[in-house]
């Protein structure tokens, strides 16, 4: 109770003339808070891991997901002690012929992959022989113009990019994904810190197909997220 009320006392009287006293108890209220900001990082870290860790009890030991560049992803892959999960939930993957498929998605340090639910078990999704396991490093993101749900997602593979439309329920599921991408990565590149040239832009606003096919962006060392805005 003597915490909290030195607490209001803080918040009630700002501008109070600091003391020795006052001075070491701010000092102490903002340790107090950098260790419950490090627990809270802990258990969201460990809850994430155990949310992992159901994810992969269900999933099927046999299914596996053949990528771009012709290796084989499998579910001993996703045990990686370097790979931990950032965000877990809900896409729908748009095919090609405009049908949306439920996928469970899970972003990792370094990747980004779909699963489907089949028999209350979960497999590799397959959607229009596209790998369903994305690397994070030269992935764009885009919205999709007039769909506050939906994302491009652009991968530069060195071996041939690729390009998904994606769709939340929404708009701030959508928001929070973005958030989770930017934050799981090291470095990221937003669309003002990167100066395209005028052929580069096709001289305005490029579609993701025409920039799907513009190599100049695809680059990027890291994931660039573009916005309409």
């Amino acid at each position: 109770l003597s915490y909290q009320y030195f607490c209001l006392e803080l918040c009630l009287f700002p501008g109070q003339k600091r003391s020795q006293e006052h001075s070491n108890l701010s000092d102490a209220l903002a340790q107090i808070r950098d260790i419950i900001t490090a627990v809270d990082l802990t258990v969201g870290k460990y809850e994430r891991s155990q949310e992992l860790q159901e994810v992969l009890a269900r999933l099927e030991a046999k299914s596996f997901a053949k990528l771009k560049n012709g290796k084989v992803f499998r579910k001993q892959d996703l045990h990686s002690k370097h790979r931990a999960l950032h965000h877990k939930g809900l896409l729908y993957w748009k095919t090609a012929t405009g049908r949306l498929k439920d996928t469970l998605a899970l972003l990792l340090t370094d990747v980004l992959v779909f699963l489907q639910e089949k028999d209350q078990r979960f497999i590799f999704a397959s959607v229009d022989q596209k790998p369903p396991v994305i690397p994070l490093q030269k992935l764009i993101v885009r919205e999709v113009a007039n769909e506050e749900r939906g994302m491009f997602l652009i991968s530069a593979s060195s071996v041939g990019p690729e390009m998904y439309e994606v769709h939340t329920t929404t708009k701030e599921e959508r928001n929070s994904w973005r958030h989770s991408r930017q934050s799981s990565l090291p470095v990221t590149i937003p669309l003002d810190g990167y100066k395209a040239s005028r052929s580069e832009r096709g001289g305005g606003n490029a579609s993701p197909q025409k920039m799907f096919k513009q190599k100049n962006w695809l680059r990027c060392k890291h994931v660039v997220f573009l916005s309409e805005n």
